[in-house]
């Protein structure tokens, strides 16, 4: 029985790390320099008049959407690749800066032990007996937990002490043995360039750029993978496609990551559930309001996925919202 762990941004960002958009883009903006080429100062520019709109970047999928939408801006391939490079390379010094310093010697490696051995014990008690009597088909089976992290990060790695190896986690509610396996960086790591870009051609609003193949190489998530031939898309892909739970953690769901979303819906299909976590601003909302709140983080998440009205319907009572729990919080 698989358990697979969608992991974003929200998970650095609990333990206290500076790796928000916003930080970044102080970052990039106060790198500013003479010798900055005419292509990233336009870029820098048009950045800062971004700032502060109301539908301006506030998630990195924002960023990777809105580089999609520049490429209007540039009439050459030597154009874009002069503005997305240096753009990359910064978010690669970045994040370098970020991993390096030392993680809070407060953290609580028991919980996070506990948390992806447990991650339905967050759920109301109600659904949390749903999910146990849809598990006991599995009671006589070995766990198996994966990670699938989008963060660049190995934070998870350093925390639990290990880099290629399994991990033994607590038994499951079944008393079967639970291991979690080395972890998958679906966009790459601080020991190589992170990916930062869109799902497909079609969010390279540029029509004149987006058929050629170089700037799909630069821009396109799933075809930078291919290249790297690592076949770390693969290996995700696998996972998800055979998940019987997935637990998303830390994601805003943007669109520059819309294949794995579409995965998720697929699989929904099958004999699998979701465990979404999320975080309401509203936290002292009232009981009548719930529903409400569940209502759209779910739809919110089928509404990335490819199902019919009539998929959506079924998929929809298979989805679980975990709702401004202390899940991952172990600083």
């Amino acid at each position: 029985m698989k358990i697979v762990f969608i992991i974003g941004n929200g998970f650095d960002i609990c333990l206290g790390l500076k790796t928000k958009y916003e930080n970044f883009y102080n970052y990039y903006l106060n790198k500013e320099t003479p010798e900055d080429k005419p292509q990233v100062k336009n870029l820098k520019e048009h950045l800062k008049k971004d700032h502060g709109e109301e539908d301006g970047y506030k998630y990195w999928s924002d960023l990777e959407i809105g580089m999609g939408n520049y490429t209007t801006n540039f009439s050459s391939v030597e154009d874009l690749k002069e503005a997305y490079y240096d753009l990359n390379d910064n978010l690669k010094a970045y994040i370098e800066e970020v991993n390096k310093k030392d993680l809070p010697s407060t953290i609580k490696v028991n919980k996070l032990i506990e948390d992806l051995s447990y991650p339905y014990k967050y759920l109301r008690t109600g659904f949390r007996d749903d999910v146990r009597k849809f598990l006991k088909k599995w009671e006589t089976s070995s766990y198996e937990t994966h990670i699938i992290s989008f963060n660049y990060t190995d934070t998870i790695e350093k925390i639990l002490k290990t880099k290629d190896g399994n991990v033994k986690l607590k038994d499951s509610y079944f008393q079967r043995s639970n291991l979690l396996y080395p972890m998958v960086h679906i966009h790459g790591t601080v020991d190589s360039y992170p990916l930062i870009g869109v799902n497909d051609k079609m969010q390279i609003k540029n029509e004149q750029l987006r058929e050629n193949e170089e700037v799909q190489e630069c821009l396109i998530k799933p075809k930078l993978n291919e290249m790297l031939a690592h076949s770390i898309d693969g290996r995700a892909v696998s996972l998800i496609k055979n998940a019987t739970v997935i637990c998303i953690f830390g994601h805003s769901l943007g669109d520059s990551d819309n294949m794995w979303w579409e995965l998720v819906g697929e699989r929904l299909k099958s004999d699998s559930i979701v465990i979404y976590f999320v975080y309401n601003p509203q936290e002292d909302a009232r009981p009548q309001e719930l529903n409400n709140i569940r209502r759209k983080y779910k739809n919110k998440l089928l509404s990335k996925t490819n199902l019919t009205k009539e998929e959506k319907d079924i998929a929809f009572e298979k989805i679980y919202i975990a709702l401004n729990t202390d899940m991952f919080k172990i600083n």
